[in-house]
């Protein structure tokens, strides 16, 4: 950008805003989308990249978003959240569900750990009335866990 003497700081802030806006937008036409938290750009072709409840957040961010957005939502709005997160970290970051704390890893081999209410029992830890739910050993909940990269 040339100087002007003629332009204020705030005229030549109010231009750099409108650049990178325009620049967002360019961004947002070519299909990638923004995380909400920390504000990267990823493409949407890649369905894993990003979670998306309400807000749109990177699996680098997730571990912070969900303690304080899961505070923020309803009851029925935190488990559905809850249900489409456990499926997405399974899906697409190879999360392993844990019925035991026994079974849970080392909490250094951990990336993410998640205690979530089992989708089969919701919650109950029974099923069929009487019958101990065996998803979740009759616990009514879970861990789900992503493992750092063991490579």
């Amino acid at each position: 950008m040339p100087d002007d003497p003629e332009r204020t700081a705030n005229e030549s802030l109010e231009h750099l805003q409108a650049e990178l806006n325009h620049f967002a937008e360019g961004l947002a036409l070519l299909g990638a989308k923004r995380c909400s938290r920390c504000r990267r750009f990823f493409r949407s072709a890649d369905p894993g990249a990003l979670f998306h409840f309400e807000d749109l957040v990177c699996f680098g961010c997730i571990h912070e978003w969900w303690p304080q957005r899961c505070a923020e939502f309803s009851v029925e709005d935190r488990e559905k959240a809850e249900g489409r997160l456990v499926y997405w970290l399974k899906e697409y970051h190879h999360a392993k569900v844990v019925k035991q704390p026994a079974r849970l890893p080392e909490s250094n081999a951990e990336e993410f750990q998640l205690v979530a209410t089992c989708g089969e029992c919701h919650g109950t830890g029974s099923l069929a009335g009487n019958e101990r739910c065996r998803y979740c050993d009759g616990r009514g909940s879970l861990w789900v866990v992503v493992l750092k990269d063991q490579s």
